[in-house]
């Protein structure tokens, strides 16, 4: 489809929803007047439709709130109720859940389906019978419906609610952000010098549209006049679904994605070389070394090229040349092995959704690892002192600082704090949780981060996510699952690790998803099990007492090799097997880790570890 078609598509979606009864948002003066500023939710997988609506939307006013599509059809209802949405966006699949919800939904006027990923395979019915005042219309036919004639676009003030978009809520209910159109305008201009984006890149997107990290990049794409496609996550790489992967067929010029699907990546390309031959190991591993080393003197590896890294930029679709990695801290050795790999600048970026994602962004060519790059044209930053939290050498981190822990030159620590025309106003309808963060313009991030002596930002810490050990002593449990999980022995796709600590406890414990791949590995090398793989292996492995000693003495090197405090080495550990997901609830639509949730679905192995933790 071209722009055109697309926006005449859009302020037909727009005109249409207008004549459903949707009204304009009110500007957004305070977090005081906002007042039911969303008319429409959109409850749907990442599509072409999802885009088009959000911009019909917008075309007349009218503010979205945001859903995510792998949220139960409770959180779709909450998000209802509390915005008195009078339409919805959905997936066919979903359309009979929502009919047998409306007694709980009373303001839900008009249901709007798409069809994506249904296969022509796959058999979906519509409710043969819907309650009074509800009606039910695909997408197709309700943009056709759209008189833009009769209902012509309404363009938005700078004030106006664009969106209210729901954090995945991995640390309680899921709080509703209140982003302003300004706030999405200044976003993307800030961002327009750091992303070298124009009409000729070509973006796929997979990532959650609900997210305000994959929203801002498509808007800042769209504002280039660049072209997206889009692609069910799981539909990245070949597999026996998908013969021909969406990364293969699209062939995507720039790409997003956040650390986890980045170590994924890694570990499975090393997996996969180390079942192969001594020789092409031995092959690998010294084109390795050497393109990181004539990477940081600008030198190039042609030779390499054509025998190694050629096979391994076919991972991507063979056309990405700039790529950023976003949603949480990236592990050093992740972004090198990655930049190597697929010879691109894979680079950071640091934001929130309460800041319209864009922070900071590193430069193309910085070419160092463990930073976020430097401050985007539209934010100023400060750093408040934490006295109560320390770094691995016992310091705490202050803002007269002038050397971290390492040694480097910096000009101070503490916790992030921000201010600029892309910050948010608030929380939808949560003011007690306004007050805590948000202070005349000022956001605090509840990062703790350093400025480096050449302005970049460097993430070394989280107030959030801080317990208290008995000691009195604080952990920050999210950069010890960030340094654990970096072991070939734990499984991101699976969901990970979980670390856990309490002030009932002196030392901190971890359940964890076992990564088979490595496991077998190890204990073919050990002799625990023959070269050829027989029944009952896996589960021999996994139960063993071997490999479970195996895996702690990984991770005490792990914590060896890295900032993490004593405190923060783990003192029991429980393997696993059974994946964590958004659908049994172990993670959230963000693939964020939902730790109260973990701790009670595996409440007998953590009961029985949690002893390792208390002397």
């Amino acid at each position: 489809m071209t722009y055109s078609e697309v926006g005449e598509k859009a302020f037909k979606f727009g005109a249409a929803l207008a004549a459903t009864g949707c009204v304009a948002s009110d500007p957004v003066a305070t977090l005081d007047k906002v007042k039911k500023p969303c008319r429409i939710a959109i409850f749907e997988n990442t599509c072409m439709e999802w885009t088009m609506a959000a911009i019909g939307a917008f075309s007349q006013s009218i503010g979205v709130a945001t859903v995510y599509a792998t949220l139960g059809i409770d959180s779709v209802g909450e998000a209802v109720v509390e915005n008195s949405i009078t339409a919805i966006v959905c997936n066919k699949v979903n359309v009979q859940y929502l009919v047998d919800n409306k007694k709980n939904t009373p303001s839900l006027k008009t249901i709007i389906y798409t069809s994506d990923l249904i296969g022509k395979d796959m058999k979906v019915d519509l409710p043969k019978k819907l309650p009074r005042g509800l009606t039910v219309i695909s997408f197709e036919d309700f943009v056709e419906s759209g008189d833009t004639k009769k209902y012509p676009p309404v363009p938005p003030t700078p004030e106006s609610a664009a969106v209210i978009m729901y954090t995945s809520g991995s640390t309680g209910k899921p709080k509703g952000v209140v982003v302003k159109h300004n706030s999405i305008v200044a976003g993307i201009a800030a961002a327009e010098d750091k992303l070298n984006l124009d009409e000729n890149v070509k973006y796929l997107g997979y990532l959650p549209a609900a997210h305000i990290f994959e929203l801002m990049y498509e808007f800042c794409c769209l504002a280039a006049g660049a072209s997206i496609s889009y692609a069910d996550p799981k539909s990245l790489t070949a597999t026996g679904s998908y013969p021909a992967g969406a990364l293969e067929v699209y062939s995507p010029t720039h790409m997003v994605a956040v650390p986890k699907i980045w170590d994924t990546i890694k570990k499975a390309i090393v997996n996969k070389v180390a079942a192969s031959s001594p020789v092409a190991q031995a092959l690998v591993n010294t084109a390795l070394m050497w393109k990181a080393f004539a990477m940081t003197i600008g030198l190039d590896t042609p030779l390499f090229n054509a025998l190694v890294f050629k096979k391994f930029k076919k991972v991507l679709g063979g056309n990405v040349q700039h790529a950023i990695s976003g949603g949480g801290p990236l592990n050093s050795d992740v972004q090198t092995f990655c930049r190597v790999a697929f010879g691109l600048p894979l680079v950071q970026g640091y934001g929130l959704t309460e800041t319209c994602a864009g922070l900071t962004i590193q430069d193309s060519d910085d070419m160092k690892t463990g930073v976020q790059g430097t401050l985007v044209s539209c934010v100023e930053a400060r750093l408040d002192s934490c006295p109560e939290i320390c770094d691995k050498a016992g310091l705490a981190y202050l803002n007269t600082d002038r050397k971290d822990v390492e040694g480097n030159d910096i000009w101070g620590r503490g916790e992030i704090v921000v201010k600029g025309a892309n910050i948010t106003t608030g929380y939808y309808m949560m003011p007690d949780k306004t007050t805590e963060v948000y202070n005349d313009g000022w956001f605090a991030t509840g990062d703790i981060g350093q400025f480096m002596s050449d302005g970049t930002i460097r993430i070394v810490d989280r107030k959030k996510n801080l317990v208290k050990l008995k000691s009195g002593e604080y952990v920050a449990l999210e950069k010890m699952e960030m340094i654990y999980g970096n072991s070939d022995f734990v499984d991101a796709v699976a969901g990970g690790i979980c670390c856990y600590g309490d002030g009932d406890m002196d030392r901190c414990v971890a359940l964890f998803q076992i990564a088979k791949p490595a496991s077998m590995k190890w204990a073919k090398a050990t002799g625990m099990i023959g070269e050829e793989e027989k029944e009952g292996d896996w589960e021999k492995v996994k139960t063993s007492k071997e490999l479970h000693d195996h895996v702690m003495k990984c991770f005490r090197k792990e914590h060896a090799s890295s900032e993490l405090s004593p405190l923060e080495k783990l003192n029991g550990i429980v393997l696993l097997d059974d994946p964590w997901t958004p659908e049994n609830g172990c993670l959230t639509a963000a693939n964020k880790l939902q730790r109260r949730k973990v701790i009670e679905d595996f409440a007998k192995e953590f009961e029985e570890v949690k002893k390792k933790g208390i002397f």
